[in-house]
């Protein structure tokens, strides 16, 4: 199996040269990265594409086993249909809606009443009976996603409903954020671009 050392790059680097190495060693590789950020990028990334993956902690670094093989679902890709799927509360999601929220407040001029706004509109969204597939949370977007935000509840809710939040990891670096998430999934550029490739419709805030 090929061996590819990610230690000390930054996102989404360890996503893309593993997804590289694979495409050149289909009998498998293994992706050694430094963090447990990358380590979940790299493992969504094979499960995404139907392969088998497996990882082990040793020498301070994650070391990530990916070939191909049946047992890991393939999730949705942007060739798949798009497709309404209802949740146990009555609640649909969209497969292919995104909703991109780039700064904690809504809309330019008072930030204040901008705050306000942003809550208003995410606790609109819990009490809908259809959603969004996937929510990204971009640059100052991802301090609504961390501890003491106003809108952890209503985010939180919206997983419960299936909806997918995803925050910048390299984001939350930024700010010294990645041990303040309280909800959703740290995620990469990799996973964004893929998100927002595969949409049929954006709403960029």
């Amino acid at each position: 199996m090929k061996i590819i050392d990610n230690r000390g790059l930054n996102c989404p680097e360890p996503v893309l040269r593993t997804k590289k190495a694979f495409s050149e060693n289909p009998e498998g590789v293994i992706s050694i990265v430094d963090n447990e950020a990358a380590r979940e990028n790299v493992i969504r990334m094979a499960k995404r594409e139907g392969f088998f993956v497996r990882w082990e902690e040793k020498e301070e670094a994650y070391h990530i086993y990916i070939t191909r093989g049946t047992e890991v679902p393939v999730e949705k890709t942007a060739s798949t249909p798009s497709a309404t799927c209802c949740n146990a509360s009555g609640g649909c999601t969209s497969n292919d809606q995104v909703i991109l929220i780039a700064a904690e407040q809504f809309g330019q001029g008072s930030e204040e009443l901008g705050r306000l706004l942003m809550r208003n509109y995410l606790y609109t969204l819990t009490s809908r009976s259809d959603f969004p597939k996937t929510i990204i949370f971009i640059n100052g977007g991802v301090k609504l996603c961390t501890k003491g935000s106003p809108v952890i509840e209503e985010l939180r809710e919206l997983q419960n409903k299936e909806v997918e939040i995803l925050a910048c990891g390299t984001c939350l670096d930024y700010y010294n954020l990645k041990e303040e998430l309280s909800a959703g999934t740290i995620s990469n550029m990799y996973e964004i671009a893929d998100r927002l490739m595969a949409a049929s419709r954006v709403l960029s805030l």
